[in-house]
């Protein structure tokens, strides 16, 4: 390790680590960023989904008042048929739409924040105050150089020394945990993304399987025989 620099070459220097430390720092915004946005996203899926909830309940009633007053037992059966394919919806898909997104996904994205990006911050916060320090040292170092007698020159630089390697140490552990959260992230990331995909995947094939017979007794439906039943 050199034991100085020069000004323009220790200027060079800071740069490069203040560069470093930018780098990180945006990244950490970007995942912050990213992290809120699917928060909020996740959110108002969730609304929706209570309201799509809500409206099955709502049409089955409908349907279901009024199978009870259709005279056409073919109709009145066609109607029955829809209620019971509303309700079948808003029970079989409750958990997979309403209860799953707050384990599977909020909790998940939780855990980024909190066991990732908030550490890896203070650790980026630490950096740049070690860095400071240094050039804070630097610069009492430079003063002893051109007016400081030999001894306090000697303490200077090896508190500088000293300072350079916290520094270093720090740069070295930041690196390490950046890489390890960057594959935690992205564990949880598929998790979240597959959890989404294969709920959305879920409610519309429930929609198929739900609503599979009452489109088959429609269209089985014939205006002809319908007539017959009119007294």
């Amino acid at each position: 390790m050199r034991s100085h620099v020069a000004d323009g070459e220790n200027e060079v220097f800071v740069t490069k680590m203040d560069e470093r430390g930018r780098q990180w720092q945006t990244q950490l915004q970007f995942m912050e960023r990213n992290g809120k946005a699917l928060e909020e996203l996740v959110a108002r899926m969730l609304r929706i989904r209570e309201e799509q909830e809500a409206f099955h309940r709502s049409f089955t009633k409908s349907m279901q008042d009024m199978g009870a007053l259709e005279e056409t037992k073919a109709l009145a059966q066609c109607f029955n048929a829809l209620g019971d394919s509303g309700l079948k919806m808003a029970n079989e898909t409750h958990d997979v739409m309403m209860q799953r997104p707050e384990t599977e996904i909020l909790q998940v994205l939780t855990q980024i924040q909190d066991w990732g990006i908030v550490p890896m911050k203070r650790l980026v916060d630490d950096r740049e105050k070690a860095i400071k320090i240094e050039q804070k040292l630097q610069k009492e170092y430079d003063e002893k150089s051109r007016s400081g007698s030999g001894k306090e020159r000697e303490k200077k630089l090896r508190m500088l020394s000293d300072q350079k390697r916290r520094v270093e140490n720090v740069n070295a552990l930041i690196e390490l945990h950046m890489r390890r959260f960057e594959q935690f992230r992205t564990e949880k990331l598929k998790k979240v993304l597959t959890e989404l995909a294969r709920s959305n995947a879920f409610y519309h094939a429930k929609g198929l399987e739900s609503f599979a017979l009452p489109c088959a007794l429609i269209g089985k439906l014939n205006p002809g025989d319908i007539g017959e039943e009119v007294p």
